[in-house]
């Protein structure tokens, strides 16, 4: 039997979903494409008003601006557009924030049309189609002569990363066996991808020729779609089971397997017979009762918060003081060695739990709950943050000592961003237990849809580090401990609940005053039912978003 029972197939899957993730990356360009450089005055005889360590950047521009005539821009490790286009103060300097804005616009247009589109029209075509559009954009924003035309490139490319992360996610998904997800999100990542992408900036060295090589490095899907089939299981949602036996006999050729079909037989025998319900969920559903409204609500903001939290951070990391580069890389570095050291521990304790840097806890505490999950890591994230935001307001006699300031504030960030990761996954988990089946995939994407808001009001707060440098801290901090008393007070427990126990519950009375919680374990001191393994809640959801 092979590792994982992988075979050439899943390989080539693992590869082109490693490929996509390196376009996905074009979410934090920002972070090279808006780099400031530094300011200096070149008249003799200039002085800043005190050490320029210890002014804000919209200080520096104002004392520019009023007594020099003569601008410096410093040498900088990369040639950004502000630097072309000459934003580097006053209403410019938030414009460039605005094009970084307007990307995430895109994202979250483009994820409420690709969706439908993907489910409509199929995997493959809609895949292809938004990553050709992504590809053409992004090239063409390097040869942008104006931001303005720079930002409509830039919001189409932020559709077209939607279309990966919902469309060609649900279609290198459903190729793929259950027992393989984790060792695609584990080695296959976007800890890799950063690092990669990072590096093709700093060979390109100028946002031009960055804009059309980290767009170029998607370019390598597109041949190998022409000879991929479409899902088998998108044919076999659709009812065309012509089209799905071809597209498994595809499949198989690929794999190097022989083609079974006896069993395929089966499958499109039991896909006939079986009652589908006809029904169309829409989001309208989840407030139409109290309980699954409330945890909606709940939720939600959850996810808006810790996707704020996380993408502000992300991307004020330009603005921190230190090696630009080494930051960037560090940040990628972190990511891809502990999704390793994650597939590892999980391989080797328990082959059905997701969540292994809390596996013991979860499985030896019982008072180690979901909350817990998620308030553990946001009370550390706040206290990451808040010693940054210490660190930079606390006076300096001269900026002699800056460099082991700026040192430690990069260390603490990354370790911030570390159990921001942490707290995804609990925000993950926690919905993929609170809704019931059969609108767990509107859930979720309501859930996505509210983060994807959140990322929205990311380039404002690292536009507002300009004015003074601890404010986007001081706003992680604080929506952070938002997040933490919605978390304390109202957060629902759904630890032990797995996804065949709440489909009983659906049929329950919610206008009672008992929690869906409260109903299974009721049901299950019934029928003696007893928690299902953690993974099977995530393997089941991920199931049930490919079936969407």
């Amino acid at each position: 039997m092979t590792f994982l029972n992988t075979n050439r197939f899943h390989w080539l899957c693992f590869i082109l979903w490693q490929f996509a993730l390196f376009f996905c990356c074009q979410q934090i360009f920002s972070i090279f494409y808006n780099f400031n450089p530094g300011l200096s005055c070149e008249d003799p005889g200039f002085q800043f008003s005190k050490p320029k360590c210890k002014l804000s950047k919209v200080e520096i521009c104002s004392e520019l601006t009023a007594n020099c005539s003569n601008w410096l821009i410093e040498p900088a490790p990369f040639h950004s557009m502000v630097q072309d286009f000459k934003m580097f103060c006053g209403s410019k300097a938030y414009d460039a924030a605005w094009v970084a804005t307007i990307q995430f616009i895109g994202v979250l247009i483009g994820a409420i049309t690709y969706g439908h589109l993907g489910d409509h029209f199929g995997r493959k075509p809609v895949s292809f189609f938004g990553i050709a559009v992504g590809i053409s954009f992004g090239v063409a924003s390097g040869f942008a002569p104006s931001w303005e035309l720079f930002a409509a490139f830039r919001f189409v490319v932020g559709t077209s990363i939607a279309s990966i992360l919902i469309v060609f996610y649900a279609y290198i998904l459903e190729f793929i066996e259950p027992e393989q997800r984790v060792f695609l999100r584990s080695f296959f990542n976007w800890g890799y991808a950063r690092l990669v992408f990072t590096l093709v900036c700093f060979i390109c060295g100028y946002w031009r020729s960055a804009a059309i090589a980290t767009s170029l490095l998607a370019l390598p899907i597109l041949p190998v779609l022409l000879i991929l089939p479409e899902s088998p299981k998108w044919y076999y949602t659709k009812k065309r089971f012509r089209d799905a036996k071809a597209a498994d006999k595809r499949v198989a050729w690929l794999s190097g397997i022989p083609y079974d079909n006896d069993e395929n037989e089966k499958v499109e025998i039991s896909e006939k017979l079986e009652k589908k319900d006809t029904r169309i969920y829409t989001m309208r559903d989840l407030f139409t009762s109290w309980p699954i409204a409330y945890r909606t609500i709940v939720v939600c903001s959850l996810w808006f918060s810790t996707s704020l939290s996380a993408f502000g951070s992300d991307l004020n990391s330009g603005n921190l003081a230190g090696n630009f580069y080494l930051s960037q890389f560090v940040s990628g570095g972190v990511t891809a060695f502990a999704k390793i050291v994650s597939f590892y521990f999980y391989m080797s304790i328990c082959q059905d739990v997701l969540f292994q840097f809390v596996f013991l806890l979860d499985t030896y505490v019982p008072s180690f709950d979901r909350r817990r999950l998620h308030q553990y890591p946001q009370i550390a994230m706040i206290i990451c943050y808040a010693a940054i935001m210490v660190l930079m307001i606390l006076p300096e006699a001269d900026c002699g000592s800056q460099g082991s300031r700026d040192l430690a504030i990069i260390i603490i960030n990354i370790i911030g961003v570390s159990f921001i990761e942490i707290t995804w996954d609990a925000c993950y988990l926690v919905a993929v237990e609170c809704f019931p089946t059969k609108i767990r995939t509107i859930g979720i994407g309501t859930c996505s849809l509210l983060a994807r808001t959140g990322a929205l009001l990311a380039p404002q707060m690292a536009y507002l580090s300009d004015i003074y440098r601890p404010i986007p801290y001081a706003i992680v901090c604080s929506i952070g401990t938002i997040s933490l008393l919605i978390s304390c007070f109202f957060l629902p427990d759904t630890k032990g609940v797995d996804l065949a126990a709440l489909d009983p519950t659906e049929e329950l009375d919610y206008n009672r005053k008992k929690s869906v919680t409260e109903n299974i374990v009721i049901q299950r001191r019934m029928t003696g039912i007893m928690a299902a393994p953690r993974l099977t809640l995530v393997e089941n959801s991920s199931n049930n978003n490919s079936d969407a």
